[in-house]
C-alpha cells in the first residue's frame, strides 16, 4: 500500500455536503444561468494565464452587498488574490466599478475571503471577466494541497478555489462550463471534476470552486473518455500511469459497489509538483494526485492514497469544527481503503498487513499521539505529527469499534452497519455529526461506547484488540523510535524558512543542522513518519553556501504495537 497519505480533512469538510442538483430540486422555478468560459493563453508554448468569463443571469447586485468572492487563502495555499481593478464587470448599462473588502485573517491559514461589491445596482445580465495567472508556486504559508493554477507540459491545471472569483451566493445556478482552447496545441481538450469538454449541470457555485481543472494535450484513461470514470495527466509521469489507472478503476468499481452507487462519476487528475514530495486532495466527485521526480512514485506506492480518496467520495466528513471531527472523515477513509481493496482481491493479505503496520509505526511512534482533538486544528498544517493524528487515531478507533461489534454480535454485525446507517441519515436530511455517531454506536455497544469515544477525543492511546483485523493476525508488543524532526516544525513553513529550536542531541544536530540555516526546498514528512528506516535529506544554505544534510529523523525509543500473521489461519478465512 501507499507510503503516503494525502491531507484532505478540511477540504472534505467543505465538499462533503455538495450534491449535484439537490439544491435546485427544492426550487419551483429554474435557477438562473451561470455561463463560464475558460480560455487559456500561451507565451512561448507555455500557459501564462487563463481568461475567465462569467455570464450571470440578472443577478440584481446592489451596493453594500457582496457580489463576488474568492478565498485569499485556502488550506495554506495563496490564491490569485485579484484586486478590484483586475476584474471587469459590465451590464446592460455599461461598465460597473467594484470595491473590495477582505474578511478578517484566519490565523490558522485555512480560509478567509476577499469579496467585491458593485458601486451601483446592476441592470439585466452581467458579464464578469478577469485573467487568472498560471505560475509555478511553492506554498509559503505551510503544507497544503497543491491547488494553485499551474502550467505543465504545454497545458495547465488547478483547483477552482485558487483562481475562480464567483458569485457570492449559496443558491443554485444552471451552470454551463465550456473551454476555448484556440491557443492550445492541436488535439488539446479540457476536463474538470464534472466532465470533459462542454458540461451543463445544476448546483451552487461551490461545485465550480471545489472542482479540479485540466486542459491541454491531455492523456486519459479510458481513451477515449467521456464516461463516468476518467483519469487524466499531462506529459510523461515517472510511473506507469496506465497501470495505476487500470488498478484505480477496479478500486473505484469495488468501493462504489460497496456503497451501493456503482455508477457514481469519479475522476482523478495526476499533477507534477515542481518540488520534492507527493500530495493531493479530494474535490467534488474527484481527486488530484500530486507527484514529483524525487522521489519518483511507483504504481504500487500510489494505490493506497487513491483508494483513500475514493472512499472520501461517500463518507465525507461530519458536520463540525475542523480538527474536532477530522477523526471520522480521515479515519473512515484510512479504515476502508485497505479493507475494501483487500476484500476485492486488489491487494494481498501481506499487503494489507503491511498497511496496518505502517499505520502502527506512524501512530505509536508519534510523540504527539496523546494530543487531544481540540489541539489538532491549530497545528494541522504546520506539524506533520499533528496532521497525521486524525488518520491514524481515527482508523485505529474505528478498527476497535468494528472488533467490538463483531464480538458482541457473534460476527453478525460489523462497522459496515454503522457506516451505512450514518449515510442513510445523511440521505434523509438528518444530522450527520458527532451526536449522530454517538447515538448509533451507543445503541450498538452500550454506554461504554461513549466513554471510549471521549477517551479517544481526549488523546488516550488506542490499542485495538489482538484480533481487530481478523483471525489471521495477532497483536505484538514492539519498540519504536519516535519520529523527531530535530527542530521546530514551524521552521518548515515560516517565511523565510529558517531552522529554529534545534534540539540538542537530536539526529538533526548530530548530522550538522544548525539554528539559522535557511531551508531552500520543500520538506515533505508524512511518508517518512510511517517508515522507521526512511532518512530525511534537507537542502540548506548557510553563509551563502548550499549544503544537503541527510539523517534518520528518530528520537527516543517507546513501546508500541504491531500485528503479525497467524500462520495456522489460511488466507480464505482472513477477511473482515
Amino acid at each position: 500500500m501507499s507510503a503516503a497519505r494525502t491531507i484532505t480533512t478540511a477540504v472534505s469538510a467543505l465538499i462533503g455536503a455538495l450534491s449535484l442538483g439537490s439544491a435546485a430540486a427544492a426550487q419551483d422555478a429554474a435557477p438562473p444561468s451561470l455561463d463560464v468560459t475558460l480560455k487559456p493563453h500561451t507565451t512561448d508554448q507555455a500557459v501564462d494565464y487563463v481568461h475567465v468569463q462569467l455570464k450571470v443571469q440578472a443577478p440584481v447586485a446592489k451596493p453594500g452587498e457582496a457580489f463576488l468572492k474568492l478565498p485569499m487563502v485556502f488550506a495554506s495555499v495563496e490564491t490569485a488574490r485579484y484586486r478590484a481593478t483586475d476584474i471587469k464587470v459590465t451590464d446592460q448599462a455599461g461598465p460597473v466599478a467594484l470595491i473590495q473588502k477582505d474578511d478578517p485573517v484566519d490565523p490558522s491559514n485555512f480560509m478567509y475571503f476577499r469579496r467585491w461589491e458593485v458601486t451601483r445596482p446592476t441592470v439585466g445580465d452581467v458579464t464578469v471577466s478577469y485573467r487568472a495567472p498560471a505560475r509555478a508556486y511553492r506554498p509559503k504559508l505551510g503544507s497544503g494541497p497543491p491547488f494553485d493554477l499551474r502550467p505543465e507540459a504545454g497545458g495547465l491545471n488547478g483547483a477552482g478555489v485558487s483562481f475562480l472569483a464567483l458569485p457570492d451566493k449559496s443558491t443554485p445556478y444552471s451552470i454551463h462550463l465550456k473551454w476555448d482552447l484556440a491557443a492550445m496545441p492541436s488535439g488539446s481538450h479540457g476536463a474538470w471534476s464534472l466532465g470533459e469538454g462542454e458540461v451543463r449541470t445544476v448546483g451552487p457555485v461551490d461545485l465550480l470552486a471545489h472542482s479540479y481543472y485540466m486542459a491541454g494535450p491531455i492523456s486519459s484513461y479510458p481513451s477515449p473518455g467521456g464516461g463516468p470514470f476518467g483519469i487524466y495527466w499531462l506529459g510523461e509521469p515517472p510511473f506507469d500511469a496506465q497501470a495505476v489507472a487500470v488498478w484505480t478503476q477496479k478500486a473505484h468499481t469495488a468501493i462504489a459497489g460497496f456503497f451501493g452507487e456503482p455508477d457514481k462519476p469519479y475522476r482523478v487528475f495526476f499533477r507534477k509538483n515542481p518540488y520534492p514530495g507527493a500530495g493531493g486532495a479530494g474535490l467534488v466527485n474527484s481527486f488530484m494526485s500530486g507527484f514529483s521526480d524525487t522521489p519518483a512514485p511507483t504504481a504500487d506506492s500510489m494505490r493506497g492514497h487513491l483508494a483513500h480518496e475514493i472512499v472520501h467520495n461517500w463518507t465525507g466528513s461530519l458536520s463540525g469544527p475542523n480538527g474536532i471531527v477530522s477523526w471520522y472523515g480521515e479515519g473512515m477513509a484510512e479504515y476502508y481503503d485497505p479493507v475494501l481493496t483487500w476484500r476485492a482481491g486488489l491487494i494481498t493479505t501481506d499487503e494489507f498487513l503491511a498497511d496496518v503496520n505502517q499505520r502502527a509505526q506512524s501512530y505509536y511512534g508519534n510523540a504527539m499521539n496523546t494530543a487531544p482533538a481540540s489541539e489538532i486544528a491549530a497545528k494541522f498544517w504546520s506539524d506533520t505529527r499533528v496532521r497525521k493524528l486524525p488518520y491514524d487515531r481515527g482508523s485505529f478507533y474505528l478498527s476497535t469499534v468494528d472488533a467490538e461489534i463483531r464480538a458482541k454480535s457473534g460476527g453478525q454485525r460489523k462497522l459496515d452497519d454503522l457506516t451505512f446507517a450514518m449515510l442513510d441519515r445523511q440521505k434523509r436530511g438528518l444530522s450527520y455529526d458527532t451526536d449522530a455517531w454517538l447515538e448509533l454506536v451507543t445503541a450498538e455497544l452500550g454506554p461504554k461506547a461513549k466513554f471510549e469515544f471521549d477517551e479517544m477525543m481526549a488523546g488516550e492511546l488506542i490499542v485495538p484488540p489482538s484480533n481487530a483485523f481478523g483471525p489471521c493476525f495477532k497483536r505484538e508488543t514492539v519498540s519504536y523510535r519516535n519520529f523527531e524532526l530535530g527542530f521546530d516544525s514551524a521552521s518548515l513553513t515560516s517565511n523565510p524558512r529558517q531552522v529554529q529550536g534545534l534540539v540538542a542531541g537530536s539526529a538533526a544536530e548530530k548530522a550538522g543542522v544548525r539554528d539559522g540555516d535557511e531551508i531552500t526546498t520543500a520538506v515533505v514528512l508524512d511518508a517518512i513518519q510511517g517508515d522507521a528506516k526512511a532518512e530525511l535529506t534537507i537542502d540548506l544554505k548557510r553563509d551563502g553556501k548550499p549544503l544537503a544534510i541527510t539523517y534518520l529523523p528518530r528520537g527516543k525509543t517507546v513501546e508500541g504495537y504491531r500485528w503479525a500473521r497467524v500462520a495456522s489461519v489460511p488466507d480464505a478465512a482472513c477477511a473482515i
